[in-house]
């Protein structure tokens, strides 16, 4: 029984695999029959094309990679891992152990593709600024903080797995929800300074436009600021970080040198779009709906699933189960919440057209496709799958028209 639930599994993960695999030749061929340029300039869209398609061949091998490691994990690694701490009499303690290196050791195992994407494929490109002592620092930090926050948070829910008995899963849920809002409080003002220097915007005239923005919308923030983004990444971007008291805006240096004032005070109305449209409540109730159907299935899945890969019948056995498992309900999942972004998003991209000039939109738009080389058409069953905003060419058309 163990044996043929573990070849159910593998042939599920391998089905998996291929549809992804399928989705990027898709837009790879799709890619490739787009020879007129749009949105812009010849050079620069067929250099986004080169891109996209680099790009996708990547994301092929990667998910070939998972589904090898998957597989590894699946027949002989997870259970391997779980008679490494066998030692360990506190099952808690143990469990929690087992998630935290699975998830430390899974880091490691990708961190190929990390430097291959880094610094072969963003310095052909001319992302990357980073050093490999910066690189490996970064990698430092995030293993540490995986292990501290795996260990933490599979310390609470395992508690519950323990002592709280079939309705565990109910109250794993809502603690997971809480840990999520706490992140989103904490992530501005003690989780991103970690990786990176982050100072409050020294440019008073922009500084100035953006408290006018900000009060125009009722967006109370505890600040704006400037991050020191270029030391390693050209990329283009903003974003409105934190809860309540800790809300901010944070502006990526890239952004401040290669757009002008007009142009950051589009993409900021964008933004606060999505604030006085109530985006970010309705994204928190789907998220809540999508972490609670995880936690149903999870919590309610046969205990011989977890078996058949030689783990305990135990809470660690099953997380283990979960993290490796759920990107198969994401098949479902991921379609919609991808529909449910771009739903949002032509509203945002009016409200920061009407905060300032549509003209100023479009050319903030253009800017940062050509700055972050993003190709500006898509397969339509791609960009259903998987693209939170609409391409380009469908923001610039719909704003074209207002």
């Amino acid at each position: 029984m163990s044996f043929f639930m573990l070849e159910i599994l593998i042939t599920l993960y391998a089905l998996f695999t291929i549809y992804r695999v399928v989705l990027s030749i898709l837009q790879i061929n799709y890619i490739k029959r787009c020879k007129e340029p749009v949105v812009l300039p010849e050079a620069e869209f067929h250099n986004a094309a080169i891109v996209a398609i680099q790009k996708q061949k990547f994301e092929i091998i990667h998910n070939i990679f998972l589904f090898i490691t998957v597989a590894i994990w699946s027949v002989w690694g997870a259970s391997a891992l779980a008679s490494s701490l066998s030692g360990i009499e506190i099952v808690v303690v143990r469990d929690a152990l087992l998630v935290a290196l699975f998830l430390v050791i899974g880091v490691v195992i990708n961190l190929p593709f990390e430097i291959y994407s880094k610094f072969v494929m963003d310095k052909k490109f001319g992302f990357c600024n980073s050093t490999v002592g910066l690189f490996a620092m970064d990698f430092i930090k995030t293993i540490i903080m995986i292990f501290v926050f795996g260990f933490g948070v599979s310390w609470i829910l395992l508690n519950c797995y323990e002592f709280l008995g079939q309705s565990w899963w109910i109250w794993a849920f809502a603690i997971s929800f809480g840990l999520i809002l706490l992140v989103n409080l904490i992530y501005p003002t003690i989780i991103a300074p970690i990786f990176n220097k982050i100072t409050p915007l020294q440019n008073d005239e922009l500084n100035l436009a953006i408290n006018d923005l900000l009060n125009s919308c009722g967006f109370k923030s505890s600040g704006i600021y400037s991050m020191d983004a270029s030391k390693r990444d050209n990329r283009l971007n903003a974003y409105f970080g934190g809860l309540g008291a800790t809300k901010r805006v944070v502006l990526f240096d890239t952004l401040i040198n290669k757009l002008d004032k007009n142009e950051i005070i589009a993409v900021l109305g964008h933004e606060l779009g999505h604030f006085k449209h109530k985006d970010i409540v309705k994204n928190i109730v789907l998220m809540s709906v999508v972490l609670f159907g995880f936690f149903a299935i999870f919590g309610n899945i046969p205990v011989s699933a977890y078996t058949a890969l030689g783990l305990e019948q135990s809470g660690g056995g099953l997380f283990v189960f979960f993290l490796l498992y759920s990107s198969l309900f994401m098949v479902v999942v991921e379609p919609l919440i991808s529909t449910f972004s771009r739903s949002h998003e032509f509203g945002a991209d009016e409200f920061g057209a009407n905060k300032t000039n549509k003209e100023y939109m479009i050319s903030a738009l253009k800017k940062l496709g050509k700055e972050n080389k993003s190709f500006p058409l898509s397969h339509p069953f791609y960009s259903f799958v998987y693209h939170s905003h609409p391409t380009l060419f469908e923001r610039l058309k719909r704003l074209e028209n207002l």
